[in-house]
């Protein structure tokens, strides 16, 4: 009985550290070039699972707002630490990906 108890308990903390990323966010872009730079956030503490799909329809939707029919990923995520313990080490990042928009919309 204590070994399941144990096994159950283990079980959970380890599935509690599977989270969302803070939501994906516009952090970057550029009109004229035709390219969008979404970002999200995450701490030491969490095993983000990242929706690109959701990115790519927020990049996507950028790019419609711009006049271009839509989005494409260019290139893969980057990581980046950005908060540091006072030893230096890592403790959050920003993963950023790019995106770049397609085609000019036609005028109809």
């Amino acid at each position: 009985m204590l070994t399941r108890l144990i096994a159950v308990l283990a079980f959970a903390s380890l599935t509690a550290c599977v989270t969302p990323a803070s939501p994906i966010r516009v952090a970057d872009g550029n009109q004229a070039e035709g390219s969008v730079t979404l970002a999200t956030d995450y701490s030491l503490m969490q095993n983000p699972q990242i929706d690109w799909q959701q990115g790519l329809q927020k990049a996507s939707t950028q790019c419609q707002g711009w006049g271009y029919n839509g989005a494409i990923p260019s290139g893969k995520p980057k990581r980046t630490c950005n908060n540091e313990t006072q030893d230096g080490n890592c403790i959050g990042w920003t993963v950023n990906a790019t995106f770049q928009c397609t085609g000019p919309n036609q005028p109809q």
